[in-house]
């Protein structure tokens, strides 16, 4: 099943370059995918599960400036044997043209257990899944650095944090574009960007975001008390 949604963007979507926020593209389409969860009428995790986010990843072909129209499809892809649901994106602009990709990987989570519980079949054919994939091939993986440049606590706000109590998954990549040198948030330049969650964030914890220049770009990691909990990479 294939579920499309058209969005305006406001002014303040914009940046100051009047390119459309990272994490305004992340709410964008992670409002598509709810509205594909209600179509499937997905009582089971209204009920007794939940979809936690695992990772994002977003290759830009045209980034979005004011005054375009954003059209943003979705669809679920492969029937993985696990807790793990791999769901695609495409948006475009009303003339057709890529604006911008993205593959996000969901677990699913028992809110009793609070473990992850198994994907069934009945789940898979309520989402429709389709054969169409966004991307051709994993992506590389990545791994904390063990140096980096620069570092900076995170002061979290009420807002940043979501109904699990913990910090909502497309809060990362802005707490990432805050840490970058001054030159490269001017310039603003990103092809793509991924954050990869290996544990939350939770309320009232103090945590630390880390710098470290790659080839390309930049890698970030968010830790808490030197534990590594996500990963944020930055290419250009």
């Amino acid at each position: 099943m294939f579920v499309t949604d058209a969005y305006e963007p406001r002014f303040y979507d914009y940046n100051n370059s009047g390119c459309l926020s990272f994490e305004v593209m992340l709410q964008m389409l992670e409002n598509t995918a709810l509205h594909h969860t209600m179509l499937a009428h997905d009582a089971l995790v209204n009920e007794e599960a939940a979809w936690v986010l695992a990772d994002w990843r977003v290759d830009i072909a045209n980034r979005p400036r004011r005054g375009q129209k954003i059209h943003v499809k979705t669809w679920v892809h492969g029937r993985a044997r696990s807790a793990a649901m791999t769901r695609d994106f495409l948006a475009f602009d009303d003339n057709g043209e890529e604006l911008f990709r993205a593959s996000a990987r969901y677990a699913l989570v028992d809110l009793k257990t609070k473990r992850l519980t198994r994907i069934g079949e009945e789940l898979f054919d309520a989402y429709g899944v389709e054969q169409e994939i966004a991307f051709p091939a994993d992506a590389p993986k990545l791994k904390a650095p063990e140096e980096y440049e620069f570092a900076q606590p995170i002061f979290l706000r009420r807002r940043d944090i979501d109904y699990n109590g913990h910090v909502h998954n497309t809060r990362y990549i802005e707490f990432a574009v805050e840490a970058l040198p001054e030159d490269a948030y001017r310039a603003d330049a990103f092809s793509s960007f991924r954050v990869i969650c290996s544990s939350s964030v939770e309320a009232g914890s103090r945590p630390e975001i880390r710098r470290t220049a790659t080839e390309n770009g930049w890698l970030f990691s968010i830790c808490v008390e030197d534990k590594v909990c996500t990963l944020i990479q930055m290419t250009l």
